[in-house]
C-alpha cells in the first residue's frame, strides 16, 4: 500500500520542525558566527594556542633528540640516553598524527558558555633501537636497527569560555563577529597522558621543585586554571622526581629542546633529574616517560610506554588568564 499524499506532507512537516529545533551549538549551519560558537570555533581556538596543546614534547623526530646536561653535575657531565645505556641509541619516529575533539557545552548562567574539551591524539610510527657493535666469541657483531611498532594515544583536557558583551564593545569584535559574545578564551587546562596500546607502565606521581614552586602531580588530567600553572623563573634549575614503583623502568625526561635519562634514587621505583628552564618566557611543557626494560633491552619484547606531559609557565610577575 502506497503512502497517501497527506501522510507525505505530515512527514515533511515533521522533518522541517526537527531541523528547526537544533541546538545553537550545532555545527550544521554555514553561518560563520554560529560556526565559531560551535565545535569548529573551539577547535580553531585550540589551534591558535600551539604551546598549550602541543603533543610533540616526547617525540624525537627523524633522529634522537639531543642529550641535555643535568645542571646538578656541571656542564661537562652528560646524563643522556646515549651515554648511559646500551643499546647505543634509540628514537621515536611518528609517521602519522591524527587529532580529534570531544566537546561538551555547558551554560552555567545566561551570560556564560563553557566548552569542556578532550583533545585526543593518535600517534603511530616506530620505536627504533640501534645496537652497539660487540665482540662475541672472537667474532664482531654489526650494529642492528630494530624498529618496534609504536601506537600511542594522548589525552588532554581543557575548558574554554565565552561571555556575553555589549554589541558595540571592542571585545565583541575580537572574534571577528558582532554577535554580542566574546572570543573563546582558555580558562583551564590539564597535562597530557600518553599511553601505548596494551601498555603496562604506570606513573604514580611527578614532583616539580624550583625556587618557591613545589608541586606534586598525581593526576595529569586534572584541570588547572591558566593563571595557576607552576611559574618557573627564566633559566632556573627545575628538579623533577617521578615515581613509578618499578625499579626496572627506564625513565626519561623530555623537554622541547632535548632529553635526559632520569637517575634512580635510593627509593626503589623513584627517579630524578634536573633541567634548566628556558630564558624566553611563555608556556612550556616537559614530559616524564616510563619505558619498560624490555622496550630497550629485548628485541623480542614490544614497545611499552607511559608518559605524562605537564605544562608550566616561564615568567615573572602576574600571568593573564588568556
Amino acid at each position: 500500500m502506497r503512502p497517501t499524499t497527506a501522510l507525505l506532507a505530515v512527514l515533511a512537516g515533521t522533518l522541517f520542525l526537527a531541523g528547526c529545533g537544533q541546538s545553537p551549538t550545532s555545527n550544521s549551519t554555514q553561518d560563520p558566527a554560529a560556526q565559531y560558537a560551535a565545535e569548529p570555533g573551539v577547535e580553531s581556538s585550540t589551534a591558535s594556542m600551539p604551546d598549550e596543546f602541543e603533543s610533540t614534547t616526547y617525540e624525537d623526530g627523524a633522529a634522537a633528540k639531543l642529550d641535555i646536561t643535568d645542571p646538578a653535575f656541571g656542564a661537562d657531565v652528560s646524563t643522556g640516553i646515549n651515554a648511559e645505556i646500551d643499546p647505543a641509541g634509540w628514537f621515536r619516529l611518528i609517521r602519522r598524527h591524527e587529532r580529534r575533539f570531544v566537546i561538551e557545552f555547558e551554560h552555567p548562567d545566561t551570560n556564560t558558555i563553557e566548552a569542556h574539551v578532550r583533545v585526543i591524539d593518535r600517534l603511530v610510527g616506530t620505536f627504533n633501537v640501534v645496537t652497539r657493535r660487540d665482540t662475541i666469541e672472537g667474532g664482531n657483531t654489526e650494529r642492528r636497527w630494530i624498529a618496534k611498532p609504536l601506537a600511542d594515544r594522548s589525552v588532554r583536557r581543557a575548558v574554554l569560555v565565552r561571555h556575553r558583551v555589549q554589541n558595540d564593545d571592542a571585545e565583541d569584535r575580537e572574534d571577528g563577529f558582532s554577535d554580542g559574545w566574546s572570543r573563546w578564551r582558555l580558562a583551564a587546562i590539564s597535562g597530557a597522558e600518553i599511553s601505548s596500546d596494551d601498555g603496562t607502565r604506570t606513573i604514580q606521581s611527578v614532583r616539580v621543585q624550583s625556587g618557591d614552586v613545589d608541586v606534586t602531580v598525581t593526576d595529569p588530567l586534572e584541570l588547572v586554571r591558566r593563571n595557576q600553572l607552576p611559574r618557573i623563573a627564566p633559566g632556573a634549575a627545575v628538579h623533577v622526581v617521578a615515581t613509578t614503583g618499578d625499579a626496572s623502568d627506564v625513565l626519561v625526561l623530555y623537554v622541547r629542546w632535548g632529553r635526559m635519562r632520569m637517575r634512580a634514587t635510593a627509593t626503589p621505583g623513584q627517579f630524578e633529574a634536573r633541567f634548566l628552564a628556558p630564558a624566553q618566557g611563555g608556556l612550556r611543557q616537559f614530559a616524564v616517560n616510563a619505558l619498560s626494560h624490555g622496550t630497550l633491552f629485548d628485541d623480542a619484547l614490544p614497545y611499552d610506554s607511559k608518559a605524562w606531559a605537564l605544562p608550566f609557565v616561564v615568567a615573572t610577575g602576574e600571568v593573564a588568564s588568556n
